[in-house]
C-alpha cells in the first residue's frame, strides 16, 4: 500500500517537539475518526479504506511515541538517581580515604610512641649503669680518705702537717702515711671538716680500727669519707641504727649498705 501521500510521519522524540495537550488532543480526535469508520465496515485490516489505515497507523504512532516520551522521562530520573548515588560514592570515598589516612598516621605515631620508650628506656638503662660506675669509682678513690670532723681550725694553720702529728703520736704511724690533708666547705663558725687522704688502704684501716678507743676523750672524730649517695643512704639508714644498737645489734654501714651482725639488711625495713 503507498503510504507517501498519507502525510505519516514519526515525530521527533522528546518533550520539545509536541506539547502533551496537543497530542491529548490530536489522540482524542484521531480515535473518534476510528471509531466511526470502524462502526461502518468490517473489522479486519483487509477490509480497511485507505482512511482506515491512515488512521490506524496514526494512532499507533501517537501511542508509540507516548511509550517513548515516559520511557524517557523514567530514563532522564534514573540518570538522575545515579548522578546522585556517584556524587555519594565519591563522597564516602573521600571520607574513607581520609579515615585510612588517620589510620595509618595514628599507628605510625603508635609505633614512633614505642620506639621512644624502649630507646628512653635504653638510655635510662644507660644512665643508672654508669652512674652505678662513676659512683664505685667515687667510692674506690674516696676508699684511700678519712674525714676528720671537728678538730679546732685556725688561719695560720698547716693541715697537712696537723694530720701528720695526729697519725704518728696517736695511731703510731710513719708521718708519710699521709699523702695529703685539706679541709673542706666554705669557712663558718664550726670547724671545717678535713679530708686526709693514705698512701695505703692498710694504714687507713688502722685509724678506723682504733679511732673509736684512741679519740674517745677528743672533741673530734674521724669517719669515712661517704659520698653524697652513701650519706644519703647513711642518713636514711641512721634511725634503724640507733634502735639496732639500743637492741644489742651491731649494725654497720659500708659501701652504701646495711649490715648487721655481718649480714646484709634493708635500709627501709623496720
Amino acid at each position: 500500500m503507498n503510504m507517501s501521500g498519507t502525510g505519516i510521519s514519526r515525530k521527533p522524540s522528546g518533550p520539545s517537539t509536541r506539547s502533551s495537550a496537543q497530542r491529548a488532543s490530536k489522540s482524542a480526535q484521531v480515535n473518534v475518526e476510528h471509531s466511526s469508520v470502524m462502526a461502518a465496515t468490517a473489522d479486519t485490516p483487509e477490509s480497511w479504506s485507505d482512511t482506515e489505515f491512515k488512521a490506524y497507523m496514526v494512532r499507533s504512532f501517537n501511542a508509540l511515541n507516548d511509550k517513548l516520551d515516559n520511557y524517557e522521562v523514567r530514563i532522564n530520573g534514573l540518570e538522575s538517581a545515579i548522578a546522585t548515588l556517584e556524587s555519594k560514592q565519591q563522597e564516602q570515598e573521600k571520607t574513607l580515604g581520609y579515615q585510612d589516612s588517620f589510620v595509618h598516621d595514628t599507628q605510625s605515631l603508635k609505633h614512633e610512641n614505642l620506639v621512644l620508650k624502649r630507646t628512653i628506656k635504653q638510655l635510662e638503662d644507660t644512665v643508672d649503669t654508669q652512674a652505678t660506675h662513676l659512683e664505685r669509682l667515687e667510692q674506690y678513690s674516696r676508699g684511700f680518705n678519712l674525714r676528720i670532723v671537728g678538730l679546732p681550725e685556725n688561719d695560720s694553720e698547716d693541715t697537712l702537717e696537723n694530720m701528720k702529728d695526729i697519725i704518728e703520736h696517736k695511731f703510731q704511724l710513719p708521718r708519710d702515711s699521709i699523702e695529703n690533708a685539706h679541709r673542706v666547705g666554705k669557712k663558718r663558725d664550726n670547724p671545717r671538716h678535713i679530708i686526709c687522704k693514705f698512701l695505703r688502704r692498710p694504714d687507713r684501716q688502722v685509724v678506723l680500727r682504733r679511732k673509736r678507743e684512741i679519740l674517745k676523750n677528743e672533741k673530734y672524730f674521724i669517719t669515712t669519707d661517704l659520698t653524697p649517695r652513701e650519706l644519703e643512704l647513711k642518713k636514711r639508714a641512721a634511725p634503724l641504727m640507733k634502735r639496732l644498737f639500743e637492741e644489742g645489734k651491731r649494725p654497720k654501714f659500708r659501701a652504701g649498705k646495711l649490715y648487721v651482725n655481718g649480714v646484709e639488711r634493708s635500709i627501709d625495713s623496720q
